[in-house]
């Protein structure tokens, strides 16, 4: 969760070890430190193993592919083949979540792998389908609505009621501390996420909402970087489904949550954010850390048919092709996320431990690496693409805070769900504005403090452009420090774009005004993109 400090969560709902699931973890992880239960996971890919020509190897931190380029196209081809071949008796025909070029349904090119490894202690591998994990609930057309009370609507940086159109009877968080859930409408193809989400004297509340399009990447922009997920996105990315239960391959990404002894500070695309602590609770040491938002793969020269499940062969093929993005922080454990109630946890059937499951994971665990370097990325039709840089996204967010200006009463405020500063009927003209200073980048929490996400680059040129409906207008406005004016726009109407070269100040405090003349409702946004 975005914000909130893992560790304190876990204690004002009671120790891990308190936890059913945790116990279960715990009784797993020493049994498979019993020799006569653990399984040698041979990969291949440690540092004691020897390649042979057209195998993995490791070099400066990066695994490559040694041999000829024949051979080396022959291990791609094969490994290509395997994958293809282990899917054709099953696959998903559940509609795929976010777009065709989302991270979650990307597939990397030639992905060459570090050497960095997860840490023996506090990473019990474990498929979290229970308390702290989430599930899709899928709206009807004849849903009725329901207000729901947040505490934090995500991107908006404001507490208050929303209202979802459709909302399903069943709807029920996950039990734990964080209280996941979300709610897919195929209506109008929005997702609802929330973190501690309760029903409180008939009122549902929620930590935290977001609302984001279902057919999006997935993940949050550099203009609106929040979601529910500590990597700002939703639980619903990477989620295990209990409708993908029984296929030989899952066919997106998969969400992974490990301890904080793991973690390197600084998130990496396609993460937006990172713990709002994790400047000073994140622990990784050399060699065993990651950053969020990192892509985990398996090599692909790991045994998948060593494996002893069906589930832990689906999981290890995933991971294989698509692999698996950092998104949270857990304690004690390296969480693959799978819907609650869907069936992927064999730890405990029938009453009984299931001998299989902690060398299964285990043994994925010990193979993981981190993707380095790739030659691009394959989309879910497999057309291959180049994912857009974070600094060539739209850096300019409406949020605010919006106040009055040179007298005017103060009106209007930005709306989250249609990303735009949403303006009610006026009978006089009025004026308000917004501040945003450069700042430390190294501060990812940045944009709640009046402030860019990213900074402009001083120099570079950019585009300014207007979105929206109605009779309103917005102008920016860079200045120094002490307020002389750099550069500035027109006053840019719906529709409206201007460019112009950002001032080589390192330092700039920048000004948006909107001006709206008496009338009718009317809505707009800006644009800065590089030009």
């Amino acid at each position: 969760m975005i914000g909130v400090d893992h560790d304190k969560v876990f204690d004002d709902s009671g120790t891990a070890a308190n936890l059913p699931d945790v116990d279960r973890r715990l009784i797993l992880a020493f049994l498979s430190s019993v020799p006569a239960l653990a399984w040698a996971a041979g990969s291949g890919s440690g540092s004691d193993a020897t390649p042979a020509t057209g195998a993995a190897s490791a070099t400066d931190g990066i695994t490559v592919v040694t041999g000829s380029p024949a051979t080396q196209n022959a291990v791609s081809a094969t490994a290509a083949k395997t994958v293809a071949a282990s899917t054709t008796s099953k696959t998903s025909t559940t509609p795929s979540l976010f777009s065709a070029q989302s991270p979650w349904n990307s597939t990397p090119i030639k992905p060459r792998l570090g050497n960095n490894t997860l840490p023996t202690a506090k990473q019990v591998p474990w498929i979290e389908e229970s308390a702290y994990s989430s599930k899709i609930f899928r709206a009807a057309a004849n849903d009725s609505p329901m207000t729901v009370i947040a505490d934090d609507i995500a991107n908006q940086l404001q507490a208050g009621a929303v209202t979802i159109p459709r909302f399903p009877a069943a709807t029920m968080p996950a039990t734990g501390q964080d209280g996941h859930c979300e709610i897919l409408d195929p209506v109008d193809g929005t997702l609802h996420s929330f973190y501690q989400l309760r029903r409180t004297a008939g009122t549902w509340r929620a930590g935290k909402y977001a609302r984001t399009s279902a057919q999006g990447s997935g993940w949050g922009t550099v203009a609106n970087p929040d979601n529910v997920r500590a990597a700002g996105c939703s639980t619903a990315g990477g989620l295990l489904l209990a409708s993908e239960l029984g296929l030989d391959i899952v066919p997106h990404a998969l969400a992974i949550g490990m301890d904080k002894n793991a973690f390197l500070s600084g998130p990496v695309w396609p993460a937006t954010l990172q713990d709002y602590t994790g400047a000073t609770t994140y622990k990784g040491v050399p060699g065993q850390r990651f950053p969020m938002g990192r892509l985990l793969m398996l090599p692909a020269s790991f045994d998948v048919d060593k494996l002893g499940l069906p589930e832990s062969r689906a999981i290890a093929r995933t991971l294989k092709k698509y692999g698996g993005y950092i998104v949270d922080a857990t304690v004690g454990s390296l969480n693959f996320y799978a819907e609650i109630g869907s069936g992927w946890n064999k730890s405990y059937v029938n009453g009984k431990y299931t001998a299989a499951f902690s060398p299964d994971m285990q043994a994925i665990k010990a193979g993981l690496r981190q993707l380095l370097a790739q030659d691009g990325f394959l989309d879910r039709d497999g057309k291959p693409y180049t994912p857009t840089p974070f600094r060539s996204m739209n850096l300019l967010s409406m949020r605010g805070p919006w106040q009055s200006y040179n007298g005017s009463k103060s009106f209007g405020k930005y709306d989250a769900a249609t990303d735009l500063f949403q303006a009610e009927a006026t009978a006089e003209p009025r004026t308000v504005r917004q501040l945003l200073n450069t700042h430390d980048e190294a501060d990812r929490f940045g944009y709640k403090k009046q402030s860019w996400n990213l900074n402009p680059e001083p120099g570079v040129r950019y585009l300014v452009k207007a979105i929206g409906a109605g009779d309103m207008t917005a102008t920016l406005a860079v200045n120094s420090k002490s307020f002389k004016r750099y550069a500035a726009t027109t006053k840019l109407a719906p529709g409206g774009s201007v460019a112009f070269t950002w001032p080589t100040d390192p330092a700039t405090v920048t000004e948006i005004f909107v001006d709206k003349p008496a009338g009718a409702a009317a809505s707009i946004r800006l644009e800065l993109v590089k030009a």
